[in-house]
């Protein structure tokens, strides 16, 4: 293994021979497009905009490949190219968690095969793919990962894809039959499991999200009934088309700025983090923003008139049409 890393390194030194000012500025822009923190933020803009259902299930299933991925990383406790022992001078930027897998490589590969497959276009996967090599290509000129630590991002980000593509209907349809009682139960005994391993307080984060978002999701659909795209014909919330766009901009600003509130002043009453509570505030905080996306905001929404709700007859034609296995798109 350790030759394994050598090989790795003396790559990553021959990359970053070729580095220029304007190329490390590109790079650094790039990598963000697999950074977990850039990726989730963008899951409200999905929910709020285009598609509430696509947007929880995209959410969904990012929040457990990144689960997944920082318990390995826990796990197998793989070094960094510039950790002490390898070459400290390789590092462009910084980061403080282990190296395999590749979190920026998992994530880009699941986050853009997804997304452009909602296009129905053949050349957007090849797209999704290149950007992701890209990505990866991008964390090895910064010095922050070894090509291993690449390939098990990719590996695990082609296998929740599988799952994602493969049996998500299925998934999909047994939830829908089983009714919101089961589905609130196994939302909440998900992310019961994702946080029995937490050795760090980071790895409550994707549960606590799991819970936030699959229960307002629930009230959501029971209660708020919001919806994201205009209803046929529609003159009220923006209308259709181009017309759309600044109640989009609207909700999507006020649905972010609400959510910058919450998690400020949850901040301010957060306790030590050495006190015994510290781990359970991190928690609550983020299960109240992932409650925020999926339920909360959207009701504001429709207070404010930026969004319509369903109506009896169309909520009863989708959860008709929900029963009906269909593929993942």
């Amino acid at each position: 293994m350790e030759s394994t890393l050598l090989w790795g390194l003396d790559l990553i030194r021959s990359i970053q021979s070729h580095a220029g000012p304007a190329l490390t500025v590109l790079m650094k822009l790039l990598t963000n497009a697999g950074a977990a923190s850039v990726c989730l933020a963008l899951l409200p803009l999905v929910f709020w905009c285009f598609d509430e259902e696509k947007g929880l299930r995209l959410s969904l299933t990012l929040l457990v490949s990144l689960w997944i991925n920082l318990v390995l990383k826990q796990l197998l406790a793989q070094p960094r190219p510039f950790w002490d022992g390898w070459d400290p001078s390789v590092a462009m930027v910084r980061e403080s968690t282990n190296g395999f897998p590749s979190g920026h490589a998992q994530i880009s590969l699941v986050l853009w095969v997804i997304v452009t497959s909602w296009t129905g276009k053949k050349w957007a996967f090849p797209l999704a793919v290149l950007l992701s090599l890209l990505v990866g290509f991008s964390r090895l000129y910064l010095g922050v990962h070894f090509p291993t630590d690449l390939l098990g991002g990719w590996v695990l980000g082609a296998l929740t894809l599988a799952v994602y593509f493969l049996a998500g209907a299925r998934i999909r349809a047994a939830l829908i039959r089983g009714g919101l009682r089961f589905r609130m139960i196994l939302c909440s005994g998900l992310a019961f499991v994702m946080i029995l391993y937490r050795p760090q307080v980071e790895l409550l984060v994707p549960g606590a999200l799991v819970l936030g978002l699959g229960l307002g999701y629930c009230v959501n659909r029971a209660r708020v009934g919001f919806r994201a795209g205009p209803r046929a014909g529609s003159k009220t919330a923006g209308g259709q088309g181009a017309a759309r766009f600044p109640v989009l901009g609207a909700r999507f600003a006020i649905g972010m700025a609400g959510l910058a509130a919450l998690v400020a002043v949850l901040g301010l009453l957060a306790p030590e983090e050495a006190s015994p509570l510290y781990p359970l505030f991190v928690f609550a905080r983020f299960a109240l923003a992932g409650f925020w996306v999926c339920a909360a905001a959207p009701w504001l929404f429709l207070r404010l008139r930026l969004a319509e709700a369903e109506t009896k007859t169309e909520a009863e034609a989708k959860a008709e049409t929900e029963t009906t296995p269909q593929a993942s798109p």
